[in-house]
């Protein structure tokens, strides 16, 4: 760990060092997508996350939105809460999507690049702009590497998306849709390298189309706040395996006075799984609640209502959970805050092989009890523009799932469950910093302490978490960006000792670094260096990570 602990501590400094300097630059242009003008609804409870982070190489795309999701930060800090949510180690393709983008133009563009491995990337987007009726337009991305790590061709991937989107702006609601395509492709790499494997057989392709839609009322005035989103999805893969979803939801907010609300947030998932016996799958929340705001004091009290039925047991149930969330502001800076509440987190097909798309056939999907979850914590802002968020956490699951890698195949998984109590102890703490458009650098940390029931471990969940990152605009410019992430202590079964034996993969410590050159108003260039130590790191055992990736490329805005 000396080597995770050093290296957090240069980004810090570096950072840090750096605040001073950076407060005397010019304002950046426009990021991508920049409303110039609109209004704004301002959310009291918004609690803002960290985007997920995209800088692992053997990744698949993010998970789709749903209801219980909230927006991606952009780099304009309000205050900052920490994802709090039990960890989920994820495995994401690289997409090289520049969130802050340098240049924003119309939101049209094109992205050419080409790395090593034989890695092309190619993305494109069309839109008509904003306007005061609302905006339409296509999106389209593809990155792939011919070769990995292991064997070449044996262990390259393949990323492919086509968006179609669009949305309507009434007098009274908006209304939006998306309609998009994904082709993933991957091999089951996870064999000893030089292995007399045929490629055919360890290939696997995931093909997804979905189709979702969002309305909003744009009525800020009007005591009656509300949104309906909803999204409809197919997803199978080379062996025979599938999933229909629907998924919608209805978040809904009534003022009562100056400092009370009354909120109904409802959501239903109906999911028909198939691998090989096709399941039906069910989940209804329904979440009433009460906001009290007064000197300070902010309390909301509600309760999730849950029924749905599970694969494990094929039960239907109906179970009742509290939801209490309190908030004090014990200065203009400080403020402490509580969460006691309980839930059923969803678990899906197309959720696990997000995370992990080496998993075997005939794989059991269950969701996972949250029978308590207790947050207690400070957040505000040490100065100006300077934030930090620190607590702990404690929480209680059932049939929580964890991958591990089959003892007949070893480079595939299986989905195991904890059909005890899994108790989990967390420890977080976040700093962020954030300078207009000129720059800005997170530092977040979790550690976590896992108790199992019915299994042994907490197979493949990190105990440790670190992640860092700063990026700034020079002169209007060059746009640095820097990355650092570490996760550490997770645990796997080795079945290729005499006796099957625990192992401790190494930490996985991953630094990328990219570099934006706006040529003209039109044209810019990116150079990025990815896995810089070039660590053959394992996220999953038996699968190790690409070393450093180098990628040169241009873009084009019209």
């Amino acid at each position: 760990m000396s080597v995770v602990i050093k290296s957090a501590l240069v980004f810090v400094l570096l950072g840090v060092g750096l605040m001073p300097v950076f407060g005397q630059e010019k304002d950046f242009l426009p990021v991508e997508g920049e409303v110039v003008e609109g209004e704004f609804l301002i959310n009291k409870e918004l609690e803002i996350t960290l985007p997920s982070a995209q800088r692992i190489f053997q990744k698949v795309p993010p998970d789709e939105i749903d209801s219980k999701e909230t927006d991606p930060l952009q780099y304009t800090f309000k205050n900052y809460t920490p994802p709090l949510t039990d960890i989920r180690t994820r495995l994401r393709v690289l997409k090289l999507k520049d969130e802050n983008a340098i240049k924003t133009a119309p939101g049209s563009y094109l992205k050419l690049g080409f790395g090593n491995y034989y890695s092309p990337y190619v993305e494109a987007a069309l839109n008509s702009g904003p306007s005061k009726t609302g905006n339409y337009g296509i999106k389209l991305h593809h990155l792939s590497s011919k070769n990995g790590p292991v064997d070449k061709e044996n262990s390259g991937d393949s990323h492919n998306s086509i968006n179609l989107f669009g949305t309507y702006i009434g007098s009274s609601a908006s209304i939006g849709g998306d309609l998009e395509y994904n082709l993933d492709k991957y091999h089951f790499y996870g064999y000893d390298p030089g292995a007399v494997i045929s490629k055919d057989s360890i290939k696997q392709t995931f093909n997804n189309i979905s189709l979702g839609f969002d309305i909003k009322g744009s009525q800020p005035e009007s005591a009656i706040q509300y949104a309906i989103k909803g999204k409809v999805y197919n997803i199978s893969d080379t062996y025979d395996a599938s999933e229909f979803a629907f998924k919608t939801g209805l978040d809904g907010n009534y003022t009562i006075s100056d400092n009370m609300d009354a909120r109904l947030n409802v959501d239903l998932l109906f999911a028909s799984y198939k691998n090989p016996e096709k399941i039906n799958r069910t989940l209804v929340r329904v979440t009433p609640a009460f906001v009290f705001e007064n000197n300070g004091l902010t309390l909301d009290v509600g309760m999730n209502i849950v029924n749905h039925n599970d694969t494990l047991n094929n039960k239907n149930k109906t179970q009742i959970f509290p939801k209490v969330r309190l908030a004090y502001e014990i200065s203009d800076n400080i403020s402490a805050y509580g969460v006691l509440e309980g839930d059923v987190e969803e678990v899906t097909y197309k959720q696990i092989i997000n995370e992990n798309p080496y998993v075997a056939e005939n794989i059991p999907i269950a969701n996972t009890i949250k029978n308590l979850d207790i947050k207690v914590g400070l957040k505000g802002s040490l100065i100006q523009y300077l934030a930090y968020d620190v607590g702990v956490r404690s929480a209680l699951y059932k049939n929580m799932y964890f991958y591990l890698n089959d003892s007949a195949a070893a480079n595939r998984f299986n989905v195991v469950y904890d059909e005890g109590n899994t108790s989990l102890f967390q420890g977080y703490a976040s700093l962020s910093y954030f300078k207009n458009n000129i720059m800005g650098s997170t530092l977040s940390a979790k550690f976590n302490a896992y108790n199992t029931g019915d299994i042994s471990k907490a197979w493949h969940r990190p105990k440790i978490e670190l992640d860092y990152s700063i990026w700034y605009n020079f002169y209007s410019k060059v746009k640095f960006t820097a990355d650092l992430f570490v996760l550490s202590g997770i645990q796997a079964i080795d079945f290729d000792a005499t006796e099957p034996v625990t192992t401790t993969l190494e930490p996985a410590i991953d630094l990328n670094l990219k570099v934006d050159y706006i040529l003209s108003e039109k044209y810019s260039a990116f150079v990025s260096v990815n896995n810089l130590f070039n660590n053959n790191y394992q996220l999953y055992y038996r699968y190790p990570t690409r070393g450093l990736l180098a990628m040169i490329g241009f873009s084009i805005s019209f």
